[in-house]
């Protein structure tokens, strides 16, 4: 099944909004133009566009493209919207922007040595004085609360299928996702099984599935990119400093008036 279909239902299987208001908050610190790779269906695009004055979104796949630009028109944000269709790890735009956005578990997707490649592609196009965030998750328990990501489960065993949840989509018919998680040295695969209910019957189906790779704290430094200093680390979304046994491994980059480290 091509990723197209998930991306019709993308905005219904993925409502995190805890990272919402920290990066409202690096919007609102003098960042006028924003990119955001990748964007997916328009999640955090829809949040931001209000408090920015160009917003480039990027993804991948062309159909998250055009949901979140055809979003973000109806929102009346179309004439200061750009969409692109581009890899993450070869972005080449024309553009440079004050805040460049790698939003929660986006750059896990690739194994550390191609992330590398993406958070540099990502941090050619930030102006000088600009700043680049990149939020990444640890995978760890959360002590009292809910998992983070909220799709990952650290107490269920391998390969054991279980129901994430029911949702509704805007037809009226039932969204039911089910997973199994694999863990892999340092990546952990996500099998993913979606059925969609009409009147209590099977009116589709279709299977999925992700690897996301586990980053370290060492590799915020080791690949800095060219020119940009590590301007801070946090553990989660309250700004927390980055410890051991954090939640979210969020990295601020500056870029300097010059080029050069």
């Amino acid at each position: 099944m091509p990723y197209s279909r998930r991306a019709a239902v993308y905005d219904v299987e993925y409502t995190e909004e805890r990272d919402v208001g920290f990066i409202l908050g690096l919007v609102g610190q003098a960042a006028p133009s924003v990119l955001e790779v990748p964007c997916g269906a328009g999640r955090l695009s829809l949040r931001i566009a209000p408090y920015a004055g160009r917003l480039t979104v990027v993804d991948l796949e062309p159909e998250m493209v055009a949901r979140t630009v055809a979003a973000l028109e109806r929102e009346g944000h179309g004439g200061r919207i750009r969409g692109r269709v581009a890899d993450m790890r070869e972005l080449r735009l024309e553009e440079r922007f004050d805040l460049a956005l790698i939003p929660r578990e986006a750059l896990q997707l690739l194994p550390p040595e191609e992330g590398r490649q993406a958070l540099a592609a990502a941090a050619a196009h930030v102006a000088p004085g600009g700043r680049l965030a990149v939020d990444l998750a640890t995978f760890l328990p959360v002590p009292g609360g809910a998992p983070d990501p909220d799709y990952y489960d650290p107490a269920r065993t391998d390969g054991v299928w279980a129901t994430d949840w029911i949702r509704t989509l805007s037809d009226g018919s039932q969204l039911v996702r089910q997973s199994a998680q694999h863990h892999d040295g340092m990546s952990i695969r996500f099998d993913l099984q979606y059925r969609v209910l009409q009147g209590g019957r099977v009116a589709e189906d279709w299977a999925a599935g992700m690897r996301l790779h586990r980053y370290s704290r060492g590799w915020i430094d080791d690949a800095r990119p060219d020119g940009m200093a590590v301007e801070a680390v946090h553990g989660d979304y309250d700004g927390s400093d980055f410890t051991g046994d954090s939640p979210r491994l969020i990295a601020l980059y500056r870029r300097g008036p010059a080029a050069g480290r």
